[in-house]
Order: structure tokens, then C-alpha cells, then sequence
């Protein structure tokens, strides 16, 4: 699940404004409600977001606790000189839609670092992804 890719699905159907928190807001609870829906069914979910904040993560962890699912928070551990080079090569190839400097300053602003108390497993540019996977 991805709030993005809801974005780019729903844009054209809903006109919706890239710059708009109140339409952001509006496709989260689109993908909370589809959350809560696959777990009910009993389907796992990743949701692909950036989950700055642990009131966002905790928003979700009660989702799944009130459907006696369990949860798990990967944090993806990037340097800002490989998130900078990764922008770059970005603007370069067009690969991904380009997201403006400022969303990205302000999502390092507010980023709040998961625990291990939040079920953490932690992703680094390093890390070996058949290992990782093995762990989830």
C-alpha cells in the first residue's frame, strides 16, 4: 500500500493537488481504510510511507491492534549524501516523480527516529536484502 501510488491512481479522478495537505489527508485515510480491510481479511500489508512521526506509526499500529494483527517498523537508515545522490541520478533518469526540496527538508525536520520498542528492524544502503527479508 502506498499513499503515492493512490495519489497518481485517484489524480486525475479526484483532481488532485500535489501541494494539498487536506487532499494528502484525505488519500491517508483511503489507504488506512484499505489497510484495516486487508488485515480483516487477513492478508499481510506493507504500507510504503514515510511515517515520520510516531504518532503516524502509532495511528497504524492501532489499526492493526484493533484487528489482533501485529506490527513491525522498517526503517529505512540512509545518509543524506546517498539520499542526495539518489535525488540527483533521479532528475537525471525521471525514474520516480521528482518530490520538492522542501517536503524532503521538512520530512528530515520532524523525522523521529523508530525504537526498538516499536518493533524496529532497521534497513541500511549495506544491508543484505535476501538476509533482511529472511528476518521479517
Amino acid at each position: 500500500m502506498s499513499q503515492d501510488a493512490l495519489f497518481f491512481e485517484k489524480e486525475k479522478e479526484l483532481g488532485l493537488d500535489l501541494d494539498s495537505d487536506e487532499q494528502w489527508r484525505m488519500l491517508l485515510d483511503m489507504c488506512l481504510e484499505r489497510i484495516k480491510e486487508n488485515l480483516e481479511a487477513g492478508k499481510s500489508v506493507v504500507f510504503d510511507n514515510t511515517n515520520t512521526k510516531f504518532e503516524y506509526r502509532e495511528e497504524l499500529r492501532q489499526i492493526a491492534k484493533s484487528v489482533g494483527a501485529e506490527t513491525k517498523v522498517i526503517f529505512l537508515d540512509t545518509p543524506i549524501e546517498i539520499q542526495k545522490e539518489r535525488q540527483n541520478k533521479n532528475l537525471e533518469t525521471g525514474e520516480r516523480h521528482d518530490v520538492k526540496q522542501e517536503y524532503l527538508d521538512q520530512a528530515i525536520q520532524e523525522l523521529e527516529i523508530p525504537t526498538a520498542h516499536e518493533n524496529t528492524l532497521v534497513f541500511k544502503p549495506e544491508t543484505d536484502l535476501a538476509s533482511f527479508l529472511k528476518i521479517l
